[in-house]
């Protein structure tokens, strides 16, 4: 038994490695080592760093058109004014809308002759043609006529250089009595109504003032040497209202007029951009947000982030409103995110689909809970519903809030708070960069010194109050 015992534990003795075996196990370990590190280290870094030199490439890339676009800006604004000047003498040309009223009196001035006479104006009703990838509304004028031949011929110059595009769509001749000739023009006006903007005011026709006795007597002196100028209803209407204290006020939150705000997508396939554009209902610019999206998810939402104009609405208004420029019917739903005291935001839609082109004021009621105040203007925005993908142009422009006016027992105006912020210092602000910081210049130092008393001595202190006047 003992035999068998010392046979078997035999079986399981090791040999001790000699140093060439050790040797070689060692080169393996590290040949092993340096290969993990080939294979997860250096690789990745390597395709990294052809990876970032690609896109270095690209960027160069980028700046270079960059430069070239930028050396040529003298150019193209040049360029720009140039087709601008190009399009007002063009616009100029033609009836921006088919005002019969228009068209009626700029004909009498132009067949005022006394070798031809012409009886009524038949007008047709207005019709489209299409031009390329536009229509063109228009309308036809029948008028009758009686003159000579020399009358006729005059009328058709007048026609041709008039200032405004007026096209001989037909005309017949008849012999009548007396040597003169009988017949009707047909007249095509073209309107540039709905393609391009332009002063609706065609002519300005001279109206005389006052009263008379004989309602069909002309006044003395009328039609020499007169200027008035056209004057709408509307206009009329805004002269009245100037005169009184209406019961609301208008406080203009937002008008586009600088570039301060900045696209921002929900998701990746989110596309935009927000530049401004001269086509504006209030003053020079309006706000024009460019977006294609593809609506894939719950929330497709293009944000454009306003949140750098520091608006703040300290109160309730009654209403919140918006101009808006449609160029084409959307599903798209545009609205405003607001931002609490805690970070929540509150959203609210101005309208639910887009069912217009051109300009059209919208307006919302935010919330009335005077707890949540103040609340911060943080983004404007258009949503997509799911699975309803879309491209276009909307411009803004505009943004304002209405009050109720108030007024004191005595029914003056005393809505003056209106007319004032707050602000809290912070550490490193001087008067002068809080002047840039609300008003985008320095030049409104020496106000903010004198609402607060501070002399250009005093120490700004950190938290000191100041009192602003809005603008």
């Amino acid at each position: 038994m003992a035999d068998t015992s010392k046979i078997k534990l035999k079986k399981f003795k090791t040999r001790e490695l000699t140093k060439n075996e050790k040797l070689l196990l060692s080169l393996l370990a590290v040949v092993l080592f340096l290969w993990l590190v080939f294979k997860f280290v250096l690789t990745p870094q390597a395709e990294r760093l052809n990876m970032l030199r690609t896109q270095k490439i690209e960027y160069q890339e980028k700046i270079i058109s960059m430069n070239e676009t930028l050396r040529k800006e003298s150019g193209i604004k040049k360029e720009w004014e140039e087709l601008s000047k190009e399009k007002e003498n063009i616009v100029a040309k033609y009836f921006p809308s088919l005002d019969q009223a228009q068209i009626i009196y700029l004909l009498n001035t132009l067949m005022e002759d006394e070798n031809i006479s012409t009886s009524d104006y038949n007008f047709s009703r207005k019709e489209f043609e299409d031009f390329g990838d536009f229509q063109a509304s228009n309308m036809t004028v029948s008028v009758p006529y009686t003159g000579s031949y020399d009358g006729i011929i005059d009328l058709i110059n007048r026609l041709k250089n008039s200032p405004r595009k007026i096209l001989i769509d037909n005309i017949t001749v008849d012999k009548g009595q007396d040597e003169n000739l009988n017949g009707n023009i047909v007249l095509k006006v073209y309107s540039l109504e709905g393609i391009v903007e332009s002063d609706e005011k065609v002519v300005h026709i001279e109206v005389a003032e006052g009263t008379k006795d004989n309602p069909f007597s002309s006044f003395e002196g009328f039609g020499n040497d007169f200027n008035f100028d056209y004057v709408e209803d509307e206009d009329i209407g805004q002269i009245e209202e100037e005169n009184e204290i209406r019961p609301y006020v208008e406080v203009t939150l937002l008008d586009f007029e600088v570039r301060n705000n900045y696209f921002l997508p929900s998701h990746s396939l989110v596309k935009g951009n927000v530049s401004l554009s001269q086509t504006a209902k209030s003053k020079k610019y309006s706000l024009r947000l460019e977006y294609n999206i593809v609506a894939i998810k719950d929330e497709n939402r293009a944000y454009i982030d306003i949140s750098k104009n520091n608006i703040t609405l300290k109160y309730p208004p009654n209403t919140i409103g918006l101009w808006i420029h449609s160029y084409s019917y959307s599903p798209a739903t545009i609205g405003i995110g607001l931002k609490g005291q805690m970070g929540e935001e509150i959203f609210l839609p101005f309208t639910e689909g887009i069912g217009w082109t051109g300009w059209k004021y919208v307006e919302l009621s935010p919330p009335t809970d005077i707890s949540i105040y103040p609340l911060k203007l943080d983004k404007l925005y258009l949503e997509l519903p799911k699975d309803r993908d879309d491209m276009g142009v909307v411009l803004l422009d505009k943004l304002e809030s209405v009050y109720s006016r108030n007024l004191d027992e005595n029914g003056n105006d005393a809505t003056l708070s209106a007319e004032y912020i707050f602000h809290e210092v912070q550490p490193g602000e001087t008067i002068f960069s809080i002047s840039r910081k609300y008003y985008g210049t320095g030049s409104y130092n020496k106000e903010i010194m004198s609402l607060n008393g501070i002399e250009i001595d005093d120490v700004l202190p950190v938290g000191k109050i100041l009192v602003l006047r809005k603008r």
